[in-house]
């Protein structure tokens, strides 16, 4: 009987592991505030994913594959790299954002699930904590907007061709290149994460009050590229 109870503890702490390593695999940091209170933060990160980088890693949708960056969130960050998550107030409404849906199913998809399964996910754990009265996110449809509106204003993908930097499956370029490309175009420092010596994330930091870049500080879980990296294209496959 005992030996039934320890290999049943077993299992079930090997499920555990699973369910945690897959939630965290594409985020940016497993230090979470336990702070809830809404704009208790010091500024954002807009991040932006490499989908072709992203999709050789997991499996994607393939109708939703583009050569390009999508967003993955705006999510508030703090200096000491902790963030705030879950926090207080209305959750998610589909209906707040329906004139938003078409530009959202372009430009902020999921490359895995339903789109409007991502957007609730997004905006359960980070946009909560953004919105604020008299503050540029003060609702759900603000939250939106201001990522979308980031999006156009910080085009990645037109930003790196503009400094020469292209997508390719043989071409690599050293990766403070890329940083520097970005910043360049931008005025803003960026963070960067990479995996297998592909690029796929990029993160700008944005000043809470003016939604404005920023030079990032230190980030944990980014500046994981190193030397020369590749940014796949879309004929890129595993």
């Amino acid at each position: 009987m005992n030996k039934l109870i320890i290999l049943i503890l077993s299992v079930l702490l090997t499920v555990l592991s699973v369910v945690n390593s897959n939630e965290t695999k594409w985020d940016y940091s497993s230090s979470g505030s336990s702070d809830t209170t809404p704009g208790d933060f010091d500024y954002y990160l807009f991040v932006q994913q490499w989908i072709y980088s992203y999709c050789s890693e997991s499996k994607c949708i393939e109708n939703k594959e583009r050569e390009a960056f999508t967003i993955h969130g705006l999510w508030p960050n703090d200096r000491n790299n902790s963030y705030p998550a879950y926090c207080t107030g209305p959750s998610f409404d589909l209906g707040e954002i329906s004139d938003l849906e078409d530009q959202l199913n372009i430009d902020w998809i999921s490359l895995t699930e339903d789109n409007d399964l991502f957007w609730t996910s997004e905006y359960k754990k980070h946009g909560t904590c953004a919105v604020v009265a008299g503050s540029p996110i003060s609702n759900e449809h603000d939250y939106f907007v201001a990522g979308l509106k980031l999006y156009t204003q910080h085009n990645l993908t037109s930003a790196l061709i503009s400094e020469n930097i292209y997508p390719s499956d043989q071409d690599t370029y050293e990766s403070d290149s890329i940083s520097s490309a970005i910043n360049n175009q931008f005025g803003g420092q960026p963070v960067m994460q990479c995996d297998n010596n592909k690029l796929s994330t990029i993160a700008l930091c944005i000043d809470k009050k003016t939604l404005s870049i920023m030079d990032c500080p230190e980030v944990d879980g980014f500046d994981t590229c190193s030397g020369k990296v590749s940014i796949p294209s879309s004929s890129y496959k595993l």
